[in-house]
């Protein structure tokens, strides 16, 4: 069992370690207890990771809302001028109207019917439609990016607001303690940092999905161009698949990827 002399002791070690984190006295006078001091240490030492956590999100959501909105740009001037290859081209079907005029002057009985059928039987080039599908699928991805990296950006804001606000509050260290670790829990159990790392993904998703697209659009127009293109994005795909493998196999690699987690 034991002593007197041995609990006092340790109560004055505890005084000791603590002291560095609180005052003496509370704002309002009264002297705090062992409890008062344990949860005081806690918010103290809470305090650097609840300002650091919301400048990480708020720091890579910004980068992310700049990269796509630059990346939305682009896309979109390039869609801009492709989706004109899904629909008959006006001046084909101005050509095809002059030569059914044609025709009907000099009484010709063969060539409205097949200029007709010409212009009734319409079908976009494979690769342009493919094309047109994965640069419209990337670029609806970059914008819900953008949306979802403004959210993050106002869940942190109020994060931050309900950790300031819970400070303010005239309440005992084990109550301020108590909801400190509630809100905590949430943002554990949501997992917000997930979310931040799923936009990332998303938005290579809308890059790769960009590049596969330019491919499809290259080929018909000129082979030494795809060629090159093809080459380039293939050495590009090699180092990002490369630096989303070493850290697996090797957990000190600072070089990590979507495919990594």
């Amino acid at each position: 069992m034991a002593s007197p002399t041995g609990d006092n002791e340790l109560l004055s070690a505890l005084d000791q370690l603590f002291a560095k984190y609180w005052e003496e006295k509370e704002s309002f006078g009264r002297e705090k207890t062992l409890e008062d001091k344990f949860f005081a240490t806690y918010l103290r030492a809470m305090k650097d990771e609840d300002e650091a956590r919301p400048k990480e999100w708020d720091g890579n959501t910004s980068s992310i809302l700049t990269f796509t909105g630059l990346f939305a740009a682009t896309v979109a001037a390039f869609v801009i001028e492709s989706y004109k290859l899904l629909s008959p081209d006006s001046g084909d079907q101005t050509v095809i109207l002059l030569g059914q005029i044609l025709a009907a002057t000099t009484n010709s009985s063969s060539y409205p019917s097949t200029t007709s059928v010409s212009a009734n039987t319409f079908n976009p080039p494979l690769p342009a439609v493919l094309a047109n599908a994965l640069w419209f699928i990337s670029l609806i991805v970059a914008l819900a990016c953008a949306l979802l990296a403004t959210l993050v950006q106002q869940w942190s804001r109020d994060y931050v607001k309900d950790i300031r606000y819970r400070e303010t509050l005239d309440e005992s260290f084990a109550s301020r303690a108590l909801s400190h670790v509630s809100i905590r829990m949430g943002v554990d159990h949501y997992k917000m940092d997930d979310v931040v790392s799923l936009i990332v993904a998303l938005v290579h998703l809308a890059v790769i999905l960009f590049a596969a697209g330019l491919l499809l659009f290259l080929y018909p127009i000129n082979a030494a161009v795809s060629g090159c293109t093809t080459s380039i994005l293939g050495v590009f795909v090699l180092v990002y698949l490369i630096a989303g493998v070493m850290p697996i196999k090797d957990a000190n690699c600072p070089y990590r990827t979507p495919l990594t987690y």
